[in-house]
C-alpha cells in the first residue's frame, strides 16, 4: 500500500492569490502524513527550477504535473520523470492561452499542446467543482478512468457506481502559515512507486482506498492514518482528553476552497448564547424569506422612483397650450399657419424582435452539438434563407427608426424657430401613450402596495415540533418604519402619504434621503414567529432545542457535520425522540462526527465508529473500533478493553451503573 497526494500547489497562477511557497512546509506535510507519492500541479504553469528544488529535497517521489482548465473544468496532468522537458514546453503555451481564472482551453486545443496525452496520467475533477461536463469526457474516448472527488463521502459513493474511479487529494497550497494538515490523500495497493504501475492502478476502484485499512466506508481523518468512518462517527472521552481538539483538527484542516464542513460548537445553542443564536437563526431564515417575497415589489419601485415625474405637468401644459393656440387664432400669422408650427413628433421605438430571431437564427446554424438534431426538422439552407430575409427586413426597421429619430430632431428645431418668429405659442408636444401608461402604472403600483398592507401569512416552515410562520402586515408609524430601515432621518411628512397614495410615498421617502436599496422596504412589515406544537411561542428550553434542530435541518448537504456535545440543555425523551433519528439520517448522506458524554446519545445511536480520546504522557492518544468490538485500537497497536472504556465515560463506572440499575428496579418493585 502506498499512500499518494496527486494534487498540490506550490505557486499561484497569475490570476491567483497570491501566496509564499515554504519547502519546509511541503517537507512537514510529507513526513507528518507519511506520503509515499505526490505530484505539484500548479494552475495552468509548471516551474521547472523550483520543481527540481522540490524533488531533490523530499524523501518521497515527486511526480511533475500540471492543473488546467480545460472546457469550463479542471483537470490533473501527470507525466513521467523523462517528460519534463515536454512538460515544461507545453505548460508555457498553456500559460499562454489562460489569463483569468474564467479562461479556459478547449478539448482540441489541449490535443495540440499536449499531443502524447494518452501516455499521461489525466485526473478531472467529477464530484468536485468545477466538475468535468460528459460532453467533455466523451471526447477523450476512454482514456480517462479517473476522477478527483472533494469528499470522503463522495469517495465512498463513487467506487460503488459505475464511473470512474475515485481519488481524494488536499488539493493544499503549501505556505508557511498551514497550521494543521488535512487527512485528504488516496491509499493505493502497490508495492512500488514507478509511473506505469501507477499509472494502470489508478484505473482499478478495487486497488484505491482512503483508509489503510482498505475498509470501503472508511477514511483516514487524522493525519497519521487514523480512520473513521464515512458515515456515523461518536466519540468519547474524559474532559481535557482530545475530543474537541480532534474536531477542530478536523475542521481547521479543510480547504476552505473545496471543503463544505458544518461545526456545531459546544455551548454555541445553549446557556448565555441560546437567544442570540435563536435569533440569528430565525432571522436567517425570515431574510432569504422575505428578499425572495419583496423582489417583484422592489423592481416595481424601482421603475416608479426612475419615472420621469414630468408627465404629471406634461398633459396640463399641452391643454394649456392648446386652449392658447385655439382663444387666439386672431392673431395668427404666417408662422403659426405653417403646417410645422403645431406638428406632431413621431413616437418611436427600435423594434428588437427582429434582431432577436436573427441571434436565435445564428445559434441554431452555429450549433455542432445539437446540428444532427437540428437537420432533421429544418435544413441549413431554409435556415440561410430565413436568416437573409430577416437581415433586409432588420435592415428597413432600423432605416425606419433612426430616419424617423432625424426627422423629430428637425421638427423639434422648426417648430421651435417658428414660435419665435410668431406671436403665437405653437401646442405644446405630448406622448399621450407614455402619459397614460405612466398613469396606469402608478394607479397599478398603489392598488399592489394597498393589497400587500392586508394582514396575511406568506410562509410557514415545520421544523419538527416546531413551526416558524412569517405574516406580513402594514407599519404602525414613521418610528416603526425607521426602525425597520435602521435610520435617523425624520420621515414623518413622508409617512403622511403611506395610507392613500403609496406613489407619493416613495417618491417622498427618496426626497428625504432615504436610498433606494431600502425604499421598498418601507411598504410592508413583516412578523416572525416560532411555535410549538401546542400553538405557544418557545420557552427558553424549547428555543435551544429549536437551534439544534434548525442546525440539522439541511446539514446533509455539507460534506462533514461536527457537533461537539450537542445533548448540554437537553432532557433525553427530547434526544431519545427526535435527535438520534435524525443524526442517523443525516449520517447516511454526509459524515457525522459527534462527541458526547451522554449515554442516552452515544450508545442508543449505535454509530458506524467509536472512536476514544486519551490524553497520555502529555500527549493525546486517539483509539478506535467499529461498534460492538471487543477491542479498542490505536494506529500503532496499542488496545484498550471496549465495555470497561464505555462504562467509565458513559456510565460513570461500572459500580454507579449497577447503582443506579438497582435503583431503577426498586422503583419498578
Amino acid at each position: 500500500m502506498k499512500k499518494i497526494d496527486l494534487h498540490i500547489h506550490t505557486s499561484p497562477s497569475k490570476y491567483e492569490r497570491e501566496f509564499t511557497f515554504s519547502l519546509d512546509t511541503l517537507k512537514n506535510y510529507v513526513e507528518t502524513t507519511k506520503i509515499d507519492i505526490i505530484a505539484i500541479t500548479n494552475h495552468n504553469h509548471f516551474d521547472k527550477e523550483q520543481f527540481e528544488e522540490i524533488h531533490s529535497s523530499l524523501n518521497c517521489t515527486v511526480y511533475p504535473g500540471v492543473e488546467i482548465d480545460i472546457e469550463k473544468s479542471h483537470m490533473l496532468l501527470i507525466v513521467p520523470e523523462d517528460s519534463i522537458e515536454n512538460l515544461d514546453l507545453a505548460c508555457k503555451i498553456l500559460n499562454a492561452e489562460i489569463h483569468s481564472d474564467s479562461d479556459c482551453i478547449t478539448f482540441e486545443k489541449f490535443t495540440e499542446i499536449f499531443p502524447n496525452y494518452r501516455d499521461y496520467i489525466l485526473i478531472p475533477h467529477i464530484k468536485k467543482d468545477p466538475s468535468m461536463k460528459i460532453t467533455t469526457l466523451e471526447k477523450f474516448k476512454g482514456v480517462i478512468k479517473t476522477g478527483e472527488v472533494k469528499s470522503a463521502k463522495k469517495f465512498a459513493v463513487a467506487k460503488k457506481d459505475n464511473g470512474l474511479a475515485p481519488v481524494f487529494f488536499s488539493d493544499l497550497r503549501m505556505e508557511s502559515d498551514i497550521q494543521t494538515f488535512p487527512a485528504k490523500q488516496t491509499y493505493i495497493d502497490i508495492n512500488t512507486t514507478e509511473y506505469n504501475v501507477l499509472k494502470n492502478a489508478l484505473t482499478d476502484k478495487k486497488k484505491l482506498y482512503i483508509s489503510n485499512n482498505k475498509k470501503a466506508d472508511e477514511f483516514s481523518f487524522l493525519p497519521d492514518g487514523t480512520s473513521a468512518s464515512t458515515k456515523l462517527n461518536v466519540i468519547m472521552g474524559k474532559r481535557s482528553s482530545g475530543k474537541t481538539y480532534n474536531l477542530k483538527q478536523i475542521y481547521e484542516s479543510k480547504d476552505f476552497k473545496s471543503d463544505n464542513i458544518k461545526f456545531v460548537r459546544q455551548f454555541s445553542l445553549t446557556g448565555p448564547s441560546e437567544e442570540d443564536k435563536f435569533n440569528e437563526l430565525v432571522m436567517e431564515e425570515q431574510q432569504k424569506v422575505i428578499d425572495d417575497y419583496l423582489e417583484p415589489l422592489r423592481k416595481l419601485t424601482d421603475t416608479l422612483l426612475n419615472e420621469d415625474k414630468a408627465f404629471e405637468t406634461s398633459m396640463d401644459k399641452y391643454l394649456s397650450s392648446l386652449k392658447d393656440f385655439a382663444t387666439n387664432q386672431s392673431l395668427q400669422d404666417s408662422y403659426s399657419k405653417s403646417k410645422l408650427f403645431n406638428e406632431y413628433e413621431y413616437s418611436i421605438q427600435d423594434n428588437l424582435d427582429t434582431k432577436k430571431v436573427i441571434d436565435a437564427v445564428i445559434t441554431l446554424l452555429d450549433s455542432k452539438h445539437n446540428q444532427n438534431i437540428i437537420s432533421k426538422y429544418i435544413n441549413n439552407d431554409s435556415l440561410k434563407k430565413l436568416l437573409k430575409e430577416l437581415i433586409i427586413r432588420r435592415k428597413e426597421e432600423f432605416l425606419e427608426y433612426k430616419l424617423k429619430m432625424e426627422t423629430n430632431k428637425i421638427v423639434k428645431i422648426l417648430k421651435e424657430k417658428l414660435t419665435n418668429k410668431s406671436s403665437l405659442t405653437s401646442v405644446s408636444s405630448i406622448n399621450l401613450y407614455n402619459v397614460q401608461k405612466s398613469r396606469l402604472l402608478i394607479k397599478n403600483f398603489n392598488k399592489t402596495c394597498e393589497d400587500l398592507k392586508k394582514k396575511q401569512n406568506i410562509y410557514e416552515s415545520d421544523i419538527h415540533r416546531f413551526k416558524l410562520v412569517i405574516t406580513r402586515e402594514m407599519y404602525s408609524g414613521a418610528k416603526h418604519i425607521k426602525s425597520a430601515l435602521k435610520t435617523n432621518i425624520g420621515l414623518g411628512n413622508s409617512f403622511n402619504r403611506y395610507y392613500n397614495n403609496p406613489y407619493e410615498y416613495i417618491h417622498k421617502l427618496s426626497e428625504a434621503g432615504i436610498t433606494k436599496s431600502d425604499i421598498y422596504k418601507s411598504i410592508i412589515s413583516f412578523v416572525v414567529k416560532v411555535y410549538n406544537e401546542s400553538g405557544f411561542e418557545l420557552s427558553g428550553g424549547e428555543r435551544a432545542e429549536y437551534n439544534l434542530l434548525k442546525e440539522l435541518n439541511g446539514a446533509e448537504e455539507y460534506d462533514i457535520l461536527l457537533l461537539d456535545e450537542p445533548e448540554a440543555s437537553f432532557d433525553n425523551p427530547f434526544i431519545k425522540d427526535y435527535i438520534i433519528d435524525i443524526i442517523r439520517d443525516i449520517s447516511q448522506k454526509t459524515t457525522v462526527f459527534i462527541t458526547t458524554h451522554n449515554n442516552s446519545l452515544g450508545v442508543l445511536l449505535k454509530p458506524n465508529k467509536l472512536i476514544y480520546t486519551s490524553k497520555e504522557n502529555d500527549e493525546f492518544k486517539v483509539y478506535t473500533a467499529e461498534f460492538g468490538s471487543k477491542l479498542l485500537t490505536t494506529i500503532d497497536g496499542d488496545s484498550i478493553i471496549s465495555y470497561d472504556t464505555i462504562m467509565e465515560v458513559m456510565e460513570a463506572g461500572k459500580e454507579a451503573y449497577e447503582e443506579r440499575k438497582q435503583i431503577y428496579e426498586s422503583f419498578k418493585n
